[in-house]
């Protein structure tokens, strides 16, 4: 019996070769902040048509620069919160904000410690 062959063998499905993961992210990045700021300029240049465009794309310079700040800063304070959460103790960041936790684990947790008791004897 002979196989057919695939209409789209020829298509490359893992991405164009000779790029990392960080490359990419970084174009991706760049051309969400290029078109972002493209349309807060075109925006902003019929909301303030008497601004200069030199000031208005410093402006907009200025907001993107201050939001990827907020944005770091942001992403540093909540992983550095789930690490002391973790480290005094917590089962998982995630659960920080409920009253107990996840239904079921305390149970399981018995289950392993029984399993581990047993293993031992």
């Amino acid at each position: 019996m002979r196989r057919r062959a695939c209409a789209l063998h020829h298509v490359r499905t893992q991405g164009v070769r000779g790029f990392s993961a960080r490359a990419k992210l970084a174009a991706k990045a760049l051309i969400a902040t290029v078109s972002i700021a493209a349309v807060v300029v075109v925006a902003a240049r019929s909301l303030a048509p008497s601004l200069s465009l030199a000031t208005l794309l410093f402006w907009c310079a200025v907001v993107v620069l201050l939001f990827l700040v907020v944005s770091i800063l942001w992403a540093f304070v909540n992983l550095q919160l789930g690490q002391w959460i973790l480290r005094h103790g917590g089962t998982d960041p995630q659960w920080f904000w409920f009253r107990a936790e996840p239904p079921g684990l305390a149970a399981l947790r018995e289950q392993q410690r029984s399993l581990k008791n047993n293993a031992e004897k």
